[in-house]
């Protein structure tokens, strides 16, 4: 193998990086179209049943969501205690 042959062979193995890693970069950005729309979903589905959330599997995530948010509502309440103490 001569000298521009194996020059070749490493513009063309350099290209294929180039481009693998703009498909790489593409399907990265499809995984993180889906896991947005899916966070949208999620949302959607609890804004929907979180006043009156069934006994099913997504009942029970809407219940475990309530509950964090009302330990986040308590825990800025205790914020709010501390800064009013100074």
């Amino acid at each position: 193998m001569g000298f521009k042959e194996v020059v070749n062979v490493v513009k063309n193995e350099a290209s294929d990086a180039v481009e693998i890693t703009k498909l790489r970069t593409k399907i990265s950005k499809e995984k993180s179209s889906i896991k947005d729309n899916f966070a949208k979903i999620g949302e959607l589905v609890y804004n929907q049943q979180k006043d009156a959330p069934g006994d099913d599997e997504i009942g029970s995530m809407i219940k475990e969501v309530r509950a964090s948010k009302e330990k986040i509502d308590s825990l800025n309440a205790d914020i709010q205690k501390v800064k009013m103490e100074d």
